[in-house]
């Protein structure tokens, strides 16, 4: 038996202003993927551990992870699908295939990269070949996508921390559906609602009850092999757009679909829960310095990469500098320029250079400092914990600098900034600061929950903001909560 797998995660944001390459998503194919993913605690290092379990052979097609920016250019997309035709043609005859695929993924002239890729695979292999697609919990799933896959399986958590499972979870329903056990269906019911990330963590809260209510239906009927809920990352300026719930049975379409219609009608029931409250800068500085231990996290979820943002923003520096004055911080900030200014400096060397602005001209505005070098390093680093585990992330040339008692990491790319290690990485202990910045909705949580004494969120401005009336939608469907009065009846 011959079980082909790919991996291909990018979760875009139409307000992005950079586009996404190929060259950003650093693809291995064949052997090479086998070597570089396997061991990881992600949905393909997932993928080949169930299958060699079971002594199913595995047939490595393409594997590759690239951070959220903006749409794909057109002629990348051409050339990302070319890349996958010829993996299929070249692997031959499979007796099934398991994706990774994050869901949000888009290109110029193409809203559903996941769609097409599923599409360009089907005119390939054929309508009989059992297909098992693993999502992220912020997809927006198509009628395209569930029309193409057997099975669309989707992350349980947020902050994400079942990578793993989900592809275990997958790998298990492919292998018993080549096996005859099973014969999956999927059913799925499009809201017309997009909500916050900051408000779709699943441990509590709205999107926690959404899934609780699937699950309980799941344990009364076997038949039902997986639920989800999608949340949709909001940041998508496109028209098949909003949440989703989707089942997967066994055989029985009418079971599935009523499972999706009632977690859906949960879903808008509990949309005004999703709501995010966030403090202005200054103000979650004052509750920082208010609060009894340390480290206090704010987190700068406008700028967060994973969202989509450039990480180019200075504005918590900012706001450091003017109202916290002397307090120990750590921050990072994406700034070639700057990186490129004091790369060659010996440690110790005063500086005096403007950071941040790079990229987000309407947002951002560079903060001049003075400060001093303290170190350099090519940026590379492996997080530790639950998110991201063993997966291998590369800032750039990476330079820290210090201005007055605030730890500066300037770097020349993005990266999650989820977790300790990225200031580990380069030398600078969170454990030993006042404040910690981090760039992120919610995924930060995860690592940083049991560090910190508390956690806010702050409101500035940038392309993944949770204040999401304020985005320049344009191609959106309307009507679609919160931008408008929507209604909705399933």
């Amino acid at each position: 038996m011959r079980v082909g797998i790919a991996y291909l995660i990018q979760e875009t944001n139409s307000f992005s202003p950079i586009p996404t390459k190929l060259e950003d998503f650093r693809i291995s194919t064949g052997r090479c993927a086998l070597e570089r993913w396997k061991g990881t605690k992600t949905e393909f290092g997932a993928f080949i551990d169930f299958l060699s379990d079971s002594r199913i052979e595995v047939v490595p097609l393409l594997a590759g992870w690239a951070i959220t920016q903006g749409p794909i250019e057109a002629d990348e997309f051409s050339r990302l699908k070319a890349q996958f035709a010829t993996e299929l043609e070249q692997v031959g005859r499979l007796d099934g295939l398991l994706l990774a695929l994050h869901g949000a993924m888009c290109a110029e002239g193409a809203d559903d990269c996941e769609g097409a890729i599923l599409e360009l695979i089907r005119e390939r292999v054929g309508p009989d070949l059992p297909i098992v697609l693993t999502l992220d919990l912020h997809a927006n799933v198509t009628a395209r996508i569930v029309q193409r896959a057997n099975a669309v399986i989707g992350y349980k958590t947020y902050p994400h921390v079942d990578f793993y499972r989900c592809g275990r979870t997958g790998a298990e329903i492919l292998s018993r559906t080549v096996r005859g056990e099973i014969a999956p269906v999927t059913a799925m019911v499009k809201i017309p609602m997009i909500v916050p990330a900051e408000k779709m963590q699943t441990v509590t809260g709205p999107m926690a009850d959404v899934l609780a209510l699937g699950e309980s239906v799941q344990r009364t009927h076997p038949e039902i092999l997986d639920v989800s809920a999608f949340g949709v990352q909001p940041w998508l300026d496109i028209e098949e757009m909003g949440c989703a719930t989707v089942t997967v049975t066994n055989r029985n379409q009418s079971v599935g679909d009523q499972c999706c219609r009632q977690m859906a009608e949960k879903f808008w029931q509990e949309r005004l829960r999703f709501e995010v409250a966030l403090l202005s800068p200054v103000e979650a500085i004052q509750v920082a310095l208010a609060t009894e231990g340390q480290p206090v996290v704010l987190s700068e979820s406008s700028d967060s990469p994973t969202a989509g943002s450039p990480g180019d923003s200075a504005e918590m520096l900012r706001a450091l500098l003017d109202h916290a004055p002397g307090t120990s911080a750590a921050i990072w900030v994406r700034d070639p320029a700057a990186v490129e200014c004091t790369w060659d400096l010996v440690p110790g060397t005063p500086v005096e250079l403007p950071i941040g602005g790079s990229f987000d001209k309407i947002n951002r505005f560079p903060v001049p400092i003075r400060g001093v070098f303290r170190s350099r390093s090519e940026g590379q680093f492996v997080p530790r914990g639950t998110v991201y585990q063993g997966m291998q992330f590369d800032m750039g040339r990476t330079t820290v600098l210090e201005t007055g008692a605030i730890s500066l990491l300037v770097s020349e790319r993005a990266v999650p900034v989820v977790n300790p290690e990225l200031y580990r990485s380069q030398g600078v202990e969170p454990m030993e600061k006042k404040i910690v910045i981090v760039k992120s909705p919610a995924n930060f949580r995860a690592e940083y929950a049991t560090l910190a004494v508390k956690m806010i969120l702050v409101d500035t401005p940038g392309v993944s903001s949770a204040n999401l009336r304020n985005l320049p939608y344009r191609r959106v469907s309307r009507p679609i909560y919160p931008l408008d009065e929507a209604e909705f009846t399933v």
